[in-house]
């Protein structure tokens, strides 16, 4: 498996199966969430409550997530759900596990995950090599990619990644994700804004306080059904390959090898591949 280090790719150098699976991705997402007319009230925090903390155990399968990360993990009416959600729950039946959710703010997941207080993370995580240095990472599950959401109205402004990556106005991004890697090392003139969740990042476009959103492509048409009475919208290009993730201490290899294993069996039985599209319409 080749990981590519995010960063912003031209008409040239982006394949065309990625390119259209991709667009395939958003557009059955615009049809799974564009067409609710909801909105968010804006009252949530996106700071997690203290967590509680239980010991190891190998009955007990403990999975740290961030819950401002959809549709990968996120909260309805007070519940955890969402992709990473469903299929936690699937390797801990597969395990013969029993599941727990550690429910911490995105900063605080590696931390827990090297003091050894959850066992796998699971939270909308790509991989980069500055992630893979500290921690384990398994075999990639989807892949993914950056996009710009954007007010509807400037949608011509952003017609092609170069666009895009050569904007002077302000750029928001979720702090410590991806999308602000790939604003640091690829958006030269712009000025970078961070936001504790991608939420705020997609309300600051809609109060037109920045002028896009960098995030992974699947959270740009969650964002954009949510909030498409506001007025926004994804741009259409697709601005980097990305491989969606978990990650496992470095010193617990095994867990790591069985988590490798079920990917693969679930990837040959078809689970993977129906548990993602219900999700994200691969």
């Amino acid at each position: 498996m080749i990981f590519v280090t995010p960063k912003l790719l031209s008409a040239g150098n982006f394949g065309s199966s990625v390119f259209a699976r991709l667009l395939l991705i958003g557009a059955l997402l615009i049809g799974l969430f564009g067409l609710s007319g909801c909105e968010s009230d804006g009252g949530s925090s996106s700071k997690s409550s203290p967590a509680t903390f239980i010991g190891p155990s190998p009955n007990i399968l403990r999975v740290g997530v961030s819950a401002d990360m959809p549709p990968f993990v996120y909260k309805q009416n007070g519940q955890l759900t969402g992709l990473e959600i469903d299929l936690a729950r699937m390797m801990a039946r597969d395990m013969n596990k029993e599941v727990r959710f550690i429910e911490l703010d995105w900063e605080d997941l590696m931390p827990a995950l090297q003091n050894n207080k959850i066992d796998i993370l699971m939270a909308g995580m790509n991989y980069t090599p500055q992630r893979n240095a500290i921690i384990a990472m398994t075999t990639p599950y989807m892949n993914s990619g950056q996009m710009a959401l954007v007010m509807r109205k400037n949608t011509q402004k952003y017609g092609l990644p170069g666009l895009i990556g050569n904007m002077k106005g302000k750029v928001g991004a979720e702090a410590g994700t991806t999308g602000e890697f790939l604003v640091q090392s690829s958006f030269p003139n712009a000025t970078l804004i961070t936001y504790d969740s991608a939420e705020e990042g997609a309300q600051a476009v809609a109060d037109g306080e920045i002028e896009v959103l960098i995030h992974d492509a699947p959270t740009i048409y969650w964002l954009a059904g949510t909030y498409q009475n506001r007025g926004v919208t994804p741009a259409r290009p697709v601005l980097s390959v990305d491989q969606m993730v978990w990650g496992v201490n470095r010193d617990n290899p095994e867990l790591l090898q069985e988590v490798n294993n079920l990917v693969a069996t679930w990837a040959s039985n078809g689970e993977l591949n129906r548990v993602v599209s219900r999700w994200v319409g691969m």
